[in-house]
């Protein structure tokens, strides 16, 4: 899809309404905010109980009935779906017109990508919580926006995109070599917020503070990764930002950002969330035509507190571990999460990987480390006593690695702990 079509797919008629809803619902009380809930999760349900076949066949094969189903307190009784379960019925979901079917592809370190769809109608609906999300913060739309891509390969170093004034430069292409060319542009274009994977924007910091080339963007709006204590530490300070980070899925069935004071909430009406110690159960409320209902994710948010209504309107979301595989193994069978801390305030040290082998109880951890010209003995005795804080005696051995060497997903996603079978 070119940048012409996309621009009228996200910014239209639809996408204005939709801002206007969130607006509107963004201010209702939690009486007014559990009724408008309740009636999208019943429309949502009958829907698909009527019209997909994939949920016909599952609610009969479990014997529920759409008259078993009165309200959003009903949705524990309906059967959760995985994306193992649903990866070859994924045209039996689908409910609404062929011609209007557009395909996306969720990623991963491993593994087949797991096929969804959407419409023009949820493609708006999603653009319309971006469009509110970031208005929130000042952010206007059209308002000059640097967005750093991986799509673009390394034939391209960048475009310009007029219509909605965003400069595209290429994460591939951003190295020593050619970060002085990337500062002169960005200084030109004169950014007032940037969009780009936390791993992403970590890069370009890195690279201009190593040429002691400065810039000023007001906001950062991050997404698709976990947002690392290391990488935010970094990059708020030299490019004197703010970072407004935004967790979803491709799945489009979770929506959760930060406010203002970096607390992580839910998108009125953007999905249904149950948090379970391991995964969180999913229910997006913006494709009606591919819905995935009670649909597991395996990411870890701590919450406070386990009322399911108060989950859904206002949980005390206390952090975001990323995935329930984000998580160190230890040998007497604990884990550890929040690995992150340990690379915190190590001199010379760019980024790091940990990558674990699950079925060689004996293999030490292999940690992966990006450094530059002056990572000494010091830094590494520093980087072995963090890790020591954090796991005991669990034997680990490093790998000094260039970026290139590190793992990334299929599109080039960054993740801090690699699990190997």
């Amino acid at each position: 899809m070119n940048e012409f079509v996309k621009y009228y797919t996200k910014n239209n008629l639809l996408t204005n309404r939709k801002i206007r809803e969130v607006r509107q619902w963004s201010k209702l009380d939690r009486t007014q905010l559990l009724s408008k809930y309740n009636e999208a999760f019943l429309e949502m349900f009958r829907r698909a109980y009527k019209y997909s076949e994939f949920y016909k066949n599952l609610y009969r094969e479990h014997g529920i009935r759409v008259s078993d189903i009165k309200d959003l307190t009903d949705i524990t009784k309906l059967p959760t779906i995985d994306r193992n379960l649903i990866k070859h019925d994924v045209n039996k979901i689908y409910n609404g017109f062929d011609f209007l079917k557009v395909k996306g592809l969720t990623s991963g370190t491993s593994g087949t990508p797991l096929t969804v769809y959407r419409t023009p109608f949820n493609i708006a609906a999603e653009q319309g919580y971006i469009r509110h999300y970031r208005s929130q913060f000042g952010y206007t739309f059209g308002q000059p926006l640097l967005s750093i891509r991986g799509v673009l390969g390394k034939a391209v170093t960048h475009e310009y995109f007029k219509k909605a004034n965003i400069l595209y430069i290429s994460s591939p292409n951003i190295n020593p070599g050619t970060i002085e060319f990337y500062h002169k542009l960005i200084k030109e274009f004169k950014p007032v917020a940037i969009e780009a994977f936390p791993s992403y924007l970590y890069k370009i910091v890195l690279e201009l503070e190593k040429k002691n080339l400065q810039l000023t963007i007001p906001n950062a709006f991050t997404s698709s990764e976990t947002l690392y204590g290391f990488q935010r530490e970094k990059i708020e300070p030299y490019l004197g930002t703010k970072i407004h980070d935004w967790y979803g899925n491709v799945e489009r069935t979770i929506g959760i950002a930060q406010d203002a004071n970096d607390v992580y909430t839910p998108l009125p009406l953007y999905s249904i969330n149950e948090f379970q110690q391991d995964k969180v159960i999913t229910t997006g409320l913006i494709n009606r035509s591919f819905p995935l209902i009670r649909y597991a994710v395996d990411d870890k948010l701590i919450v406070e507190g386990n009322d399911l209504i108060e989950n859904i309107l206002a949980p005390k979301i206390m952090r975001i571990e990323g995935r329930a595989g984000d998580t160190v193994e230890l040998r007497d069978g604990s884990v550890v999460g929040c690995m992150d801390h340990s690379f915190k305030g190590v001199p010379h040290l760019e980024t790091a990987q940990i990558h674990q082998y699950i079925n060689d109880k004996e293999r030490p951890l292999e940690i992966k480390l990006v450094t530059t010209a002056g990572w000494n003995n010091d830094n590494e005795m520093q980087l072995r006593a963090n890790l020591q804080r954090m796991i005991g005696d669990m034997p680990v051995e490093f790998k000094l690695v260039t970026r290139e060497d590190l793992t990334y997903s299929a599109n080039q996603k960054y993740k801090l702990i690699i699990k190997h079978k």
